[in-house]
Parts: C-alpha cells; sequence; structure tokens
C-alpha cells in the first residue's frame, strides 16, 4: 500500500506536464526522422587537380584517368604549377592537389614505384583517413588500368599469331594433299612455308602462354591442367609432327605415313587456333581482376542507416529518460522536506525504491512502446526478433538505468550537480558505448568502463533482437541485471542513511 502510493504520486505528477511527456515520445522520434531524410549514404565526392605538363601524352593520359575513376572524384584540371595548386587548395578551391610524376617510367627501371602525392587541407582526422584511404582505391585503379593495358598489348600479339596458325594449317592440309598425288616438289615447298610460320607462332605465342600460365598459377592451377599448359603441348606436337616431315623420299611406293603426319599436324594447327582464339576472346580487364565481391548479409534484410541506429538511440533515450528522473526524484524529495515527513513515517527506504522503480518503469514502458511503434510503422525500421524479447531488454535497460539516477539522486548536494552527473552519463554513453563508434576500436581498460553503462548492453541486445531477429545474450541481460541490482543495494543503503532519524 505505501510503494503503491509513490507510484501514484509519481504518475500523476508526471500526468500533470502533457507537454514533457510529448516531447519525451516524439521529439527523439522526430529528430530520427529528421536525420534519415537527410543524411546521405554515399561518398564524399573530392574536386581533384592534377599536377602535370598540359601538353603531349602524358597530359591527355592524366585527363583520361581523371575524368573516368569514378563520380566520387571530379576532375578540376590540369596545372604545371605545383606552388599555385597548393595555393589554390589552401584557399579552398579544390580538395586535392594530385602531383603525378614526370618520369614514371624511370623509376620503375629503377626497381621503384613511382609516388602519387596526393595533398589535402583537411582537419578532421576522420576525413584525412577517408581522403587517404580513396587515394589507395584510386592508385590501385590506375594500376589496374596500366596492368590492363599491358594485357590487352599482349593478347593482341597472340591475335596476330592466329592469322599465322591459319595459314601453317592451310599449309599442312596442302602438304597431306601433295603426299597423297606423290607430288613430292608441292609437299616439299608447302613443308618448308610450315616450318617458318611455326617459328613465328612459337616467338609470338610465348608472351600469351607466359600470362596465362602466371593468372592460372595465381588461382591455384599448376601443372599440367592449364590452358597454358595445353597450348604448348599442341604447338610441340605441331613442332613434331612438322620436323618428321623434314625429309620426303623422292621415289616411294606410297606416301600415306608422311601424309598422315600431315594430317595430324593439321588437326593439331587447329586445336592451337581454337585454344589461342579462346584466350585473345577473354577481356583483358577479366585477367587482371579475375574476382569479384557480392556481400550478401545472413539475416536477408537490407538495412538502411536509419535501421542501424534506431535501436541505438532507442536504448540511448530510454537510459537518459531514467537516469534523469530517477537523479531528480530524491532531490526533489529533499528540497521539499517531503523527507522529513519519511523519517517519522513508518514507511520504509525499500517501499520508498521500490514505488519509484515501479512508477518510472511504467512510464519508461508506456514511451518504449510509443516510439517502437512509431519506428517500426512510420520508419519502416524492422522488428525482426520476438516482441517478448524487446520487452524484456527494455525492463533491465529501463532498471539499470534508475539505478545510476537514483544513485546520482543520492549523492548530489543539489538538483543542478544531479542535472551535470546526468549529463555525464549521456556524454560517456554517446562517446564509449558504441553508439558513436564500434567498442572494438578502445583500448581494453576503455572498453572495460563501457561496460558499467546500462546503454552498452542495451545497443547491443536491442540490435540483436530487432535487426538479427536473435534472441538476446543471456551474458549481456545478466550483466544489466548485476548492474541495476548492486546499484539498487548502493540507493537502498544510502535511502536508508538519509531517512535515519538524527
Amino acid at each position: 500500500m505505501r510503494s503503491s502510493a509513490f507510484l501514484g504520486k509519481e504518475i500523476f505528477a508526471i500526468l500533470r506536464q502533457p507537454r514533457l511527456i510529448l516531447t519525451l515520445a516524439l521529439g527523439p522520434f522526430l529528430i530520427l526522422l529528421l536525420f534519415g531524410l537527410g543524411f546521405r549514404d554515399t561518398g564524399r565526392p573530392l574536386r581533384a587537380l592534377f599536377v602535370a605538363p598540359t601538353t603531349g601524352t602524358l597530359a591527355q593520359q592524366v585527363q583520361s584517368f581523371g575524368t573516368s575513376l569514378g563520380p566520387d572524384l571530379i576532375f578540376s584540371g590540369v596545372v604545371d604549377d605545383e606552388a599555385n595548386a597548393r595555393a589554390r587548395l589552401r584557399q579552398g578551391e579544390v580538395d586535392l592537389v594530385i602531383v603525378v610524376p614526370a618520369d614514371a617510367v624511370s623509376a620503375i627501371r629503377n626497381d621503384q614505384q613511382a609516388v602519387l602525392t596526393v595533398y589535402h587541407n583537411e582537419l578532421d582526422p576522420l576525413q584525412a583517413g577517408y581522403i587517404n584511404y580513396s587515394a589507395q582505391i584510386y592508385t590501385s585503379e590506375v594500376n589496374r588500368r596500366v596492368v590492363e593495358s599491358i594485357v590487352a598489348a599482349v593478347q593482341q600479339q597472340a591475335g596476330a599469331v592466329q592469322g599465322q596458325l591459319a595459314a601453317a594449317q592451310d599449309n599442312a592440309v596442302a602438304m597431306q594433299t601433295a603426299l597423297r598425288a606423290g607430288d613430292v616438289k608441292t609437299a616439299r615447298q608447302n613443308q618448308s612455308q610450315l616450318a617458318q610460320k611455326l617459328s613465328a607462332v612459337e616467338l609470338g605465342v610465348g608472351a600469351g602462354v607466359a600470362l596465362l600460365s602466371g593468372v592460372e598459377q595465381g588461382l591455384g592451377q599448376t601443372g599440367t591442367d592449364g590452358q597454358s599448359a595445353a597450348l604448348m603441348t599442341l604447338l610441340n606436337q605441331a613442332q613434331q609432327d612438322t620436323n618428321a616431315l623434314n625429309v620426303i623420299p623422292d621415289h616411294q611406293a606410297n606416301y600415306n605415313t608422311q601424309a598422315q603426319t600431315a594430317g595430324d599436324a593439321a588437326n593439331v594447327l587447329w586445336r592451337l587456333n581454337t585454344s589461342m582464339a579462346q584466350f585473345t576472346g577473354i577481356q583483358a580487364g577479366v585477367l587482371v581482376s579475375p574476382f569479384r565481391a557480392d556481400s550478401k548479409s545472413v539475416t536477408g534484410t537490407t538495412l538502411r542507416v536509419t535501421d542501424y541506429y534506431a535501436p541505438a538511440v532507442l536504448a540511448l533515450l530510454l537510459q537518459h529518460l531514467a537516469v534523469t528522473f530517477g537523479a531528480l526524484s530524491i532531490i526533489g524529495e529533499r528540497q521539499t522536506g517531503t523527507v522529513e515527513l519519511f523519517r517519522v513515517s513508518p514507511v520504509s527506504p525499500g517501499e520508498v525504491l521500490v514505488g519509484k522503480y515501479a512508477s518510472y518503469l511504467l512510464f519508461g514502458g508506456i514511451i518504449a512502446a510509443i516510439l517502437i511503434l512509431l519506428l517500426k510503422f512510420v520508419l519502416g525500421v524492422p522488428m525482426l526478433g520476438s516482441w517478448f524479447d524487446f520487452a524484456g531488454v527494455v525492463l533491465l535497460v529501463l532498471f539499470a538505468s534508475m539505478s545510476v539516477g537514483f544513485v546520482i539522486s543520492l549523492s548530489a548536494q543539489s538538483d543542478s550537480q544531479a542535472v551535470q552527473l546526468a549529463m555525464l552519463v549521456l556524454l560517456a554513453s554517446v562517446l564509449f558505448s558504441g553508439f558513436f563508434m564500434a567498442l572494438y576500436y578502445f583500448a581494453p581498460a576503455v572498453q572495460a568502463i563501457a561496460y558499467l553503462l546500462p546503454v552498452t548492453y542495451g545497443i547491443q541486445l536491442l540490435q540483436s533482437v530487432m535487426l538479427r531477429g536473435t534472441a538476446p545474450s543471456v551474458t549481456l541481460m545478466a550483466g544489466l541485471l548485476v548492474i541495476g541490482l548492486s546499484l539498487f543495494i548502493v540507493a537502498w543503503l544510502q535511502t536508508a542513511h538519509l531517512m535515519a532519524r538524527r
């Protein structure tokens, strides 16, 4: 009965402030709505000014690369004066100045990498990191395109060999026909032309086979199973068949054996030409970049940035709500002199705390219910888990947070001091709970401090329930319960001391 009196007292005190209820329920939702509508999940476009010769082949290549590296890099022209370019960077006319090495070939010949120097004018370490990461990505893309041009040149050379292979195949067929007719002179002429063409083919195929062999080895295919090994086997077989026809006797009853060898050579050359056509038909970009990534979430749900932050905002709001109400609760009783009445009344410290806990749990649960309904049915935030699990997490977050608030209220000497302590808890929660930055960025000692905050547990538990659809972690739930019960005992001891008759 005495505990329910405190429950009614606190509830009526809150209900007499409708603007407070409206602000607490709709304010965070409207902020999250504005965040979702205004946030753009795209990279920041960077205006890039290149320093390179303004005429010649290098200038054309710089312009070609600069205008085709993607929408996040805005090509702002080419100048040959580095000092002027850096001055424009300091004035904010451009975001990047990229100095292209004047003689990259010489550096490479000296076994050194040519350096693309990228200047920026950012103070924000996160933006500077973004620029450094972007510079690495764009440099990798330039490297890929250079290698792709080399591969394309090798394929073009291999394509030219195909004409020689077709002509060599014609020679082998003509030789076979002549031998069957007993025309030794014509057979010898075709054999000589066949040998010459195979020598040219052998020289031309080498670079392409070496390239294909390197690609196959990089993909884990070695030995005789690869296409490069098959190409060399066919080329060697054609060379052996041609060498076997070097000597054709003048007078022989028939030339069926030699004709068969010439036919085998023609068949091998056809197969070799087919394999070369398959190699030259592969796009150079595929050979240079044989893999591409296709990432998928095992949850089967594509999350927006608003979806990801919604559970964290909810957990932070519930903690701050409970901490603030708890921090101002006992302070208010002390300032109005109600504590003096508690000392002479039969009410116990436990009954006071139970009544206040019950009232704020009820009020916090109503606020949480309103917010989750707005998040789900207005913003479209997914709720993949159990509503029962969600309610359990909310209850424990509120309980642990109220315990923090009551300890603050019983420790503070004034309401302004209680508000300041509550704001310190909020600031620590924003920085260290994983709301702003993932916990693995912090040292283990700081992570231990983070797990003293109820919101740290709340963020992880609500994300698991709402976004993953999994049951809440027993360990994290137990952590919240330990925080709540430990601080409840502290608050009970402080309340007993405060209400002790003097």
